[in-house]
């Protein structure tokens, strides 16, 4: 892609977060990001990460409301109940958790699905697991890159112990059951979660000296949670001073 080609497609993006095609946008504007990354642009970055903040940030907002569900979890050998199209076509719109029976597949499936359909869902990275006693538990992962145990009946605490690092685990009575309509209660439940998940990331870039691995710290921040606004912001703050080293 030419500069000429990234700078038309970044105008793009913004036209579409005018126009409120807040999907389209964030396809659009992450594209050029990962363009301009690879050529280390930092002008084009440091322009680029607002329009992406607020685009994602819309479609956070739109997500939070439809219907909030934290309670899709698949039971024992039950993860064919758990078809991400069947998912998506009974939760258009809205704010998910899809846990599979120790797997996070489901929730991967449900995120792909979504994004190729352009609906305003999200789900966590979820998974299921069997607690001696009876009991169940469920953890939330923050990237899909981890390794994750069988889903042999455990104690909790040996179910702690082989969990990736920064997984959150909601016991049996610690998540909402079924479909709520998405409320500023809500939102603010499931941003919590979502808070939860990226805070440790965003500390770690934070702690970077170098500028580059700084800003290698904020995107994966973003993997792991994409409507950060801290992450974005900081990113374009980043982007900003090494543009300015540049030409010094």
């Amino acid at each position: 892609m030419t500069r000429d080609q990234l700078q038309h497609q970044c105008e793009l993006g913004q036209q579409q977060l005018m126009r409120t095609e807040y999907l389209d946008a964030i396809e659009t504007l992450a594209a050029a990001e990962a363009v301009a990354w690879d050529t280390r642009d930092y002008d084009t970055l440091a322009r680029l990460y607002m329009p992406l903040q607020e685009a994602r940030r819309q479609a956070r907002q739109r997500c939070g409301e439809g219907i909030v569900n934290l309670d899709i979890i698949a039971g024992e050998g039950d993860d064919e109940a758990l078809d991400p199209t069947g998912v998506l076509d009974q939760f258009p719109h809205g704010q998910l958790l899809v846990a599979g029976w120790g797997t996070i597949h489901p929730s991967q499936q449900v995120r792909r699905l979504a994004r190729e359909r352009k609906q305003y869902a999200e789900t966590f990275l979820a998974a299921a697991y069997p607690i001696v006693g009876g009991a169940r538990a469920v953890i939330v992962v923050p990237l899909a890159d981890v390794a994750l145990p069988d889903p042999t009946p455990r104690s909790i605490d040996a179910l702690l112990c082989l969990l990736p690092a920064h997984a959150i685990v909601f016991g049996p009575d610690e998540l909402p059951r079924g479909s709520r309509h998405g409320t500023t209660k809500t939102f603010g439940e499931v941003m919590a979660i979502w808070e939860r998940l990226h805070l440790p990331f965003l500390a770690a870039a934070d702690a970077q000296i170098d500028p580059v691995q700084k800003m290698e710290g904020y995107r994966r921040t973003i993997q792991v949670d994409p409507a950060c606004e801290l992450a974005h912001q900081k990113l374009s703050d980043v982007a900003k001073e090494l543009k300015r080293l540049r030409r010094a």
